[in-house]
């Protein structure tokens, strides 16, 4: 984990609801960072608003499975009935322009890229849990965003309670009451990871 020689990697999660996004929104506004944001595939269909490069790349599944049989994921997994995944191609790039690689993804994502041998001894990975101040507080979150019904919540609380379980895999545990602050926690550890 101390090997500064290896280019970094950042691994952010925690459950659906917790705030990671309203907390990439400051770190991203840290210039001396140089954090950029690794750009997923999925199958999923794209939102309102969102780009394709951007927010995503969109493929079907025929493509994704074209790429994990052609081993161009570091990581992937099937989440709510899609695949979702980071491609070597992208952390590549990402290193070449001398920024370091960001990768929002769920937590049985980060465990397979932790799984992967010596991965550690390719890359400094850093690695992130964000939690919620309480359960109650994430159920309030979710039920504020106004995003899904019911029924989806329930599910994402259960999804919730099993990500929570997995929390001591991760380097550092996050918890984000205010999210200001959780960013600044955030950018204190990753340029004294890299430093």
């Amino acid at each position: 984990m101390e090997n500064r020689k290896l280019k970094p990697i950042v691994i952010f999660t925690g459950p659906s609801g917790v705030g990671k996004g309203t907390i990439e929104k400051f770190l991203f506004a840290y210039d001396n960072l140089k954090l950029a944001f690794s750009v997923s595939v999925t199958t999923r269909a794209p939102r309102q608003g969102e780009i394709n490069g951007v927010n995503y790349f969109f493929v079907t599944k025929e493509d994704f499975k074209n790429k994990i049989a052609n081993d161009e994921l570091l990581e992937y997994n099937f989440h709510f009935d899609n695949y979702y995944g980071t491609l070597y191609k992208e952390i590549e790039k990402i290193h070449a322009e001398g920024n370091i690689p960001f990768l929002e993804i769920e937590t049985q994502g980060a465990k397979k890229i932790l799984s992967i041998p010596n991965i550690r001894n390719k890359f400094n990975i850093i690695t992130f849990f964000v939690l919620p101040p309480s359960f109650a507080e994430l159920e309030k979150r979710m039920l504020n965003r106004n995003t899904e019904d019911d029924e989806a919540i329930k599910l994402r609380l259960i999804k919730a309670k099993e990500e929570l379980k997995e929390k001591d895999i991760f380097d550092y545990h996050i918890v984000n009451d205010i999210p200001e602050e959780a960013a600044n926690e955030i950018k204190n550890i990753i340029l004294k990871e890299i430093n």
